[in-house]
């Protein structure tokens, strides 16, 4: 993610009240990830899975935090279980910060069925969702985004792609 991307999402996660962050490290989001685990004003848990990543968020929303799930498009497949089996059945809001990977200008092959697949998978479980590819898309997104979590009930997805990655 580009440097003023990730600063925009930082600041933007912060200011719609995002106080819990489970993360899955990836290259993507580095540059957003680093600072939101240092950033006193959000709880930050590294996760060894994108399942366990849902279920702490769904653990953290049920304990009156806001939460968000930062995720690759791959990770965001992985985790289509969990989401399935809590979040989306139970009624959890959690906000899902997704990189998505295999659009044009991804320079990595294998990362381009993902992309194809990202969205379709996300309306087939019926999450909304929007896709942003310019730091100036980013604070609007992720504002709504939490809105639309807390009135829905339910995850909401924003996609991080073209011009915010590469």
């Amino acid at each position: 993610m580009k440097a003023e991307g990730a600063k925009a999402a930082h600041e933007a996660i912060v200011k719609a009240g995002i106080n819990f962050i489970a993360c899955l490290p990836d290259s993507a989001f580095q540059e957003l990830y680093i600072p939101l685990s240092n950033d006193p004003r959000v709880t930050y848990v590294q996760v060894a899975s994108e399942n366990d990543g849902v279920g702490i968020c769904m653990g953290a929303w049920l304990g009156g935090l806001k939460p968000a799930l930062l995720v690759e498009n791959t990770g965001f497949t992985l985790g289509s279980y969990a989401l399935m089996r809590g979040p989306i059945a139970f009624g959890v809001p959690m906000l899902l910060l997704i990189s998505h990977r295999g659009e044009l200008g991804d320079e990595r092959w294998f990362s381009v069925p993902f992309g194809w697949g990202t969205k379709p998978l996300l309306e087939s479980m019926r999450i909304s969702h929007r896709s942003i590819e310019k730091t100036e898309e980013v604070q609007d997104a992720v504002l709504g985004a939490a809105k639309s979590m807390n009135s829905l009930q339910a995850p909401v997805a924003i996609l991080f792609s073209g011009g915010l990655l590469f």
